[in-house]
């Protein structure tokens, strides 16, 4: 049975927590827990109680506090799900995703301004577009982590990543448009999308023996800062390739070794 209510969160003191100012949400009861599912007005700071009506809130609903004005929010150790666009387009400068958190939907917290995120040690996989268009930084992706969805960490300012090896999936264009100059992929990573990290400023990549399926361009640079063209030849001398940049050439041609690769001035060369 599902249960709705209207709960306005006015700053209220004493012995109850400031949850929010000028907040009002609407919640429901399924299977003796709340989930919260909309919210109005605006507000800087949120904190979600951990209860409602003497029930847990386990569930962030569906675009609940999308565009709110947000800049602080505590997620209490309760809450499991997070919903599609649940806190899309706010001005979020922190986040602690506390380790119960199982699921994060699309676009969970997309449009926010994150400088530092540590996934909870709870999730296993990263919801399409969960983080993208923030300002990230410092990422840890926990070793719990299996599967790293289409655009997941798109347009952020991550410049070094280590991928663990608990992940099987990373999707396409899932860290496209950072800054990541050295990458390390560990072994376990079997399918790396189409332009993953396309349009980063990668000369270290490190590449397991795992993966049995790279997308194209995974690794490609929109625009680069070094020069120069390296002819790619098989073992007669003929010509096979004429390119200084193209990653998914030099490592087909180069048997898919596993191993580290260096992009130099003269192009891509294995093992440097």
């Amino acid at each position: 049975m599902v249960r709705k209510y209207v709960i306005v969160l006015l700053g209220l003191f004493g012995s109850i927590p400031l949850f929010a100012q000028n907040l009002n949400i609407t919640v429901e009861e399924l299977d003796g827990a709340m989930r919260i599912t909309k919210s109005t007005g605006r507000a800087k700071e949120l904190v979600i109680p951990q209860s409602i009506n003497d029930l847990p809130v386990t569930s962030i609903g569906p675009g609940a506090f999308a565009n709110r004005g947000l800049e602080t929010i505590t997620i209490p150790d309760t809450v499991t799900e997070i919903g599609d666009l649940a806190f899309a387009d706010n001005r979020l400068t922190s986040l602690v995703l506390g380790d119960n958190v199982t699921a994060v939907g699309r676009g969970a917290f997309a449009g926010n301004r994150l400088t530092e995120l540590v996934l909870g040690r709870g999730l296993s996989s990263v919801g399409r577009g969960a983080f993208l268009r923030n300002h990230i930084t410092n990422l840890t992706i926990t070793d719990n982590i299996t599967v790293i969805e289409d655009y997941a960490f798109f347009s952020n300012n991550i410049q070094s990543l280590s991928i663990p090896g608990t992940v099987t999936v990373i999707g396409a264009g899932a860290f496209s448009g950072n800054r990541i100059s050295r990458l390390e992929i560990n072994q376990g990573v079997t399918d790396i999308g189409p332009g993953a990290f396309y349009n980063n400023q990668i000369s270290v990549v490190t590449i397991p023996g795992s993966i049995t399926t790279l997308g194209e361009r995974a690794f490609d640079i929109r625009t680069t800062g070094t020069s120069g063209t390296v002819e790619y030849r098989d073992t007669n001398g003929n010509l096979l390739l004429s390119s200084s940049k193209n990653f998914d050439a030099y490592y087909s041609i180069s048997g898919k070794r596993a191993g580290t690769y260096t992009l130099t001035r003269e192009g891509w060369k294995y093992g440097e």
